[in-house]
Formats: C-alpha cells, sequence, structure tokens
C-alpha cells in the first residue's frame, strides 16, 4: 500500500480522531492509480472558477476542502460499436468500475483519518430537484480544473491520452493537498466537425449552445422523457391496440430491458467518431476512419427521438435512414 506523507494537527477536546491537515499530492496521485484510476486530478474547493459550483458540492459534503477527479477509460471499439446495446454496457461497466475504484481510495484515507464522499459518475442524482440541476458535482468542470482535459465541440471533456472515451467520479474530502492540479493550456478538440455531422439530431453547433433538450430526448430514451411518454400513453389508452399504435413492442421492450437491465442509450455517436487525443486517433487513414466508423453510425437505420416542430425534428428528417418518432410528453416545472 502507498505510503502517504501527511502532516498532523493535534485533536481537539472532545474529538475521538482527527486527520492530518495536509496530504502530499504526489503520494495521493499515486494511491489512486494503484487503486486502479487510469488518471486522477486534484482541486481546491476555494478556487474561483468553482464559485458557481460550491454550494452545491457543499449541500453534498459540507467538509469539502478537496474534489479528486477520476478517471476510468473505456474501451473505443465497444463506443463505436453499430451494436448500441455493446456500447451501453461499456457505460454501465465503467460506472460501475470508477465507483469501485473510488470505494478503494476512500477507505485508505479513511485509514490516514481522512473523510469524504464519492459521487455517482451518473445515476442516481436528486430527482426531487428535477427539472432543474439534479447533480451536486459536475464532474466534467472539475476534470477540466484538474487538468485532465478541456471540453470539446461535442460537451465532452477530451483527455490527452484516452481522448474522450473516458468516464468520470469526484472524491470530496475533508483534507487540503500541498499541490492542486490546474487547467490545460490548450484544448485537443481542433472543432473537426464529425461529431456534428454524426449527431442524429443536430443537437451540436460551432457557433451555438449545444441542444441538451434535443440530444436527451433522443440518447436517453429510455430514460425519465420516455418513461413519462409511455405512461402517458398508456393511460390515455382505452385498451392495449390503441396504445400500440403509440408504442410499438419494440419500443416497450427497450423500455422493459431498460428498466430491467439499466439503461440502453440511444446515441453517443458525438463520442464514437471523436478523434481527439491518443487513443481516439483515426486508426490508419481519416478515409478508413470515415468509413469504419463515421458513415455506419450515420446511416444506421434506426428510430430518432425529437420534440414535434423543433430544429431537432428538422435535422432529423434530412437523414433518410431514420425513422423520426415525435414524443409526446413535455417536462412541467
Amino acid at each position: 500500500m502507498v505510503q502517504i506523507d501527511a502532516s498532523h494537527r493535534p485533536a481537539p477536546d472532545n474529538s475521538p480522531t482527527c486527520g492530518p491537515k495536509q496530504l502530499n499530492a504526489t503520494d495521493l496521485r499515486r494511491l489512486c492509480l494503484e487503486a486502479g484510476a487510469d488518471d486522477v486530478g486534484f482541486v481546491d474547493i476555494g478556487r474561483p472558477a468553482l464559485d458557481q459550483e460550491r454550494n452545491d458540492i457543499l449541500a453534498a459534503y459540507p467538509r469539502t476542502r478537496t474534489i479528486i477527479c477520476l478517471v476510468i477509460r473505456l474501451n473505443p471499439e465497444n463506443i463505436r460499436s453499430q451494436a448500441r446495446h455493446i456500447s451501453s454496457d461499456e457505460f454501465h461497466h465503467a460506472t460501475s468500475a470508477v465507483a469501485t475504484v473510488g470505494r478503494s481510495i476512500l477507505r485508505s484515507l479513511n485509514a490516514l483519518g481522512v473523510r469524504g464522499t464519492i459521487e455517482p459518475a451518473d445515476f442516481p442524482m436528486d430527482m426531487g430537484r428535477f427539472p432543474g440541476k439534479i447533480w451536486n458535482v459536475s464532474h466534467k468542470i472539475m476534470a477540466v480544473e484538474g487538468g485532465l482535459g478541456h471540453m470539446g465541440l461535442n460537451r465532452l471533456v477530451i483527455h490527452p491520452q484516452f481522448g474522450n472515451f473516458i468516464r468520470l467520479t469526484s472524491l470530496l474530502i475533508d483534507t487540503a493537498l500541498d499541490v492542486y492540479g490546474s487547467p490545460l493550456e490548450q484544448s485537443l478538440c481542433d472543432r473537426c466537425g464529425l461529431c456534428l455531422s454524426a449527431c442524429p439530431v443536430g443537437a451540436i453547433q460551432r457557433k451555438a449552445p449545444f441542444d441538451f433538450m434535443a440530444c436527451m430526448t433522443h440518447a436517453y430514451r429510455d430514460n425519465f422523457i420516455g418513461f413519462m411518454d409511455m405512461l402517458d400513453s398508456l393511460l390515455r389508452s382505452p385498451d392495449m391496440d390503441v396504445f400500440r399504435q403509440r408504442f410499438s413492442d419494440r419500443e416497450t421492450a427497450s423500455m422493459w430491458q431498460s428498466l430491467m437491465y439499466k439503461m440502453n442509450y440511444r446515441c453517443g455517436y458525438c463520442m464514437a467518431v471523436c478523434p481527439a487525443g491518443q487513443a481516439g486517433h483515426f486508426c490508419g487513414s481519416k478515409k478508413d476512419f470515415l468509413q469504419e466508423v463515421l458513415l455506419p453510425l450515420k446511416n444506421r437505420k434506426e428510430q430518432v427521438y425529437v420534440m414535434a416542430d423543433t430544429d431537432a425534428e428538422k435535422h432529423a428528417r434530412t437523414n433518410p435512414h431514420k425513422e423520426i418518432r415525435r414524443i409526446g410528453f413535455s417536462i412541467r416545472r
């Protein structure tokens, strides 16, 4: 086990334990990597870049002094697969892996008297705040601030080595470090536009904000919006024949699978086609990459889910390989 250099302060009266007042960042990094992380970054709670995030972080763990951002790499070929259940399974395994690594690190830190908590990589979140911000820690912001990469045009963090093929989570601990990370000087995203080309709903634009609702409506179809749409249709249908006019058995089976075995993501194409970073670089020539990765996903026959009369619907209808499915449910605040 890695030994961490930690300076201790005397335990105050009536306090059974008191951890170190500072940890050595080099030793902590080594501990995290030996626990299974593929990379790690450290962020101090007081830096100005966290001004809009600090209250939520402290609501999750009021004693937070340091945020440890963990990286677990994904298998790029799984993410690029036309069999999208393979891609979804890769996400879920990496999510479990980063949670396991985080808990192992916390146990080691607990032995030194360091206290903390780990935020989920994605779900569960605080749905009592829906449809507002349902997460407490923005892992992407922590990764950027910790020097693990920059946000690409596809709104994913691009790591220098692993590209955007990463899963992130954050540990909140009550102890300061001697050295913290800082953002990288340069982004690895060269704005090549492959993610724009691959997105079936046009959620990514060069000169416009990311269309979060367009992305969520399609990629997260078997999550909350799709579930509520199904529930609404079920309650409004007088019998199963009418319900099946709105929801095919294929769609019902997909929802059932997501409820039983974890959600199936319907997209992730923007990640699949990103060539940035060593792991994402073109496999051979750019021409071969477009033929083997981009075009099979872009031309894949599938259902694309959109809100009616939106820019997402207009964009989706330009691709003859996609079957457009309008969503009847809308979010109410």
